[in-house]
């Protein structure tokens, strides 16, 4: 799994749960500015049934019958509401060459505690999704352009007799 990846979903994750805390109200200090030092800072921990981004990454697939079927590449995060919407599935393969990919429903995935390794989970599916799952393709570079950035190619159109008027 390459770093980028894992580094982009993390970052997108800690953007979303940041919006989420920002938008908290905060007592006012009335006029003062304060600064806290990092020491004095309230701790935070997930609860225990919490799982993290970094835990998922790499989490080994069984169907429901409990055969193995690949591991989760990727997340996909709605940018809209900081979801996740999708996983995505390598299947196959040796060292990630050669491997399918193919693309989940998040609700379609089951978490569960591995019963090898109880510090550790498993994504159970059912075999059905798996046989109707479309291949995942990624994107293009040409598809990652932001959208403030002026076009560079005109999209090609048929030309059309000019009309008279």
């Amino acid at each position: 799994m390459p770093k980028f990846t894992i580094a982009f979903i993390a970052s997108v994750l800690t953007l979303a749960l940041a919006g989420g805390a920002s938008a908290q109200s905060r007592p006012s200090s009335e006029g003062k500015a304060s600064r806290t030092d990092d020491s004095q800072r309230q701790a935070w921990s997930p609860s225990s049934s919490a799982v993290e981004a970094s835990t998922l990454i790499g989490t080994k697939v069984q169907t429901i019958d409990g055969k193995d079927v690949g591991s989760i590449d990727q997340l996909i995060v709605n940018p809209s509401d900081g979801k996740v919407t999708h996983v995505v599935l390598g299947k196959g393969g040796v060292l990630g060459m050669g491997e399918t990919k193919l693309v989940l429903r998040w609700a379609d995935l089951k978490l569960q505690r591995d019963p090898d390794h109880t510090d550790r989970v498993v994504a159970v599916v059912d075999q059905a999704k798996l046989d109707t799952a479309p291949r995942y393709e990624a994107r293009k570079a040409s598809d990652t352009t932001p959208a403030a950035s002026p076009s560079t190619t005109t999209p090609s159109r048929k030309s059309e007799p000019a009309k008279k008027y």
